[in-house]
């Protein structure tokens, strides 16, 4: 009869060994893995977010009207500092129906463009006024406040329209042509806002009585937003009737700790971008 010989002690513990060797291995494999997948989709993230800044904050900023040298109320930045904005950003764009009185403007809703419909008194209104038919040095754009907005069939010839209620009466008004351009305003502010902690890209509307809301972050603390003002001559200024040009920082953080490098030690990682903005109507 055959007898099995079957595994001795020493075999079974050199083969428990090579199995630890091994299985200790593909663990730091894995995790090594892990953290690499990790921090590049945290990087990703970050790199992405402060690139949506770059594009978000110049989109809302390029439609201030800035008239270098004219008066407070000919541009659109209301007060400034070097991480908030406070300006009249446009959102919609008509053409008049039917000649505006001191009190009362009509634009068709049809073409009428815009973020949303408009409403009062949320939004104000400009309206453009063309002087002399021979030269643009006189024409201007007239503001009013807004304390309603109807809708219906208010324009001649029962055509659909806007009907936007003006208070205080505004006597420039009645000199708009029909189909003069109106544009429709809210008062925004843009600045660098703290939640939870965190340090954000904070919106607020003003017109509508809102909180400040984060959009996008998180930032670096104290400096995670940036505004820096230019002049014509390319010179930084803090008054708001002079500038042309605005610089935009965004330093972006990551939302987790992440392994940078070669290291084996987590840490917060951060990007920036810069951007520019040149204002509507600016002389450069």
């Amino acid at each position: 009869m055959r007898t099995r010989r079957g595994f001795t002690l020493i075999e079974l513990l050199i083969a428990l060994v090579l199995l630890s060797l091994v299985s200790a291995s593909l663990f730091s494999l894995l995790n090594t893995t892990q953290r690499v997948s990790r921090a590049q989709s945290e990087r990703s993230s970050l790199q992405s977010n402060v690139r949506t800044g770059a594009i978000v904050v110049p989109g809302e900023l390029r439609q201030i009207n800035a008239v270098a040298g004219g008066f407070t109320d000919q541009n659109d930045i209301l007060a400034m500092s070097a991480t908030s904005i406070n300006y009249r950003a446009m959102r919609g764009m008509g053409q008049v129906c039917q000649t505006p009185t001191s009190s009362e403007v009509r634009v068709f809703s049809d073409g009428f463009m815009g973020y949303r419909a408009p409403t009062g008194p949320r939004d104000g209104l400009y309206v453009f006024i063309e002087g002399s038919a021979d030269k643009s040095s006189d024409d201007t754009w007239t503001r009013a406040s807004v304390t309603s907005v109807t809708s219906g069939n208010v324009c001649p010839g029962g055509v659909a329209g806007y009907t936007f209620a003006v208070s205080p009466a505004n006597a420039t008004l009645p000199s708009a042509t029909v189909n003069a351009p109106v544009r429709t305003y809210e008062v925004m502010t843009l600045q660098l806002y703290q939640s939870n902690g965190e340090w954000w890209l904070g919106a607020q509307s003003n017109s509508a009585g809102e909180a400040m809301q984060p959009v996008l972050g998180p930032l670096r603390s104290g400096d995670g937003l940036g505004f820096e003002y230019f002049m014509a001559d390319g010179v930084t200024t803090t008054t708001d009737v002079k500038q042309v040009r605005i610089k935009v920082t965004l330093r972006g953080l990551s939302d987790q700790s992440v392994v940078s490098g070669a290291g084996t030690t987590n840490a917060v990682v951060g990007d920036s971008i810069v951007t520019q903005v040149v204002l509507r109507n600016a002389l450069r």
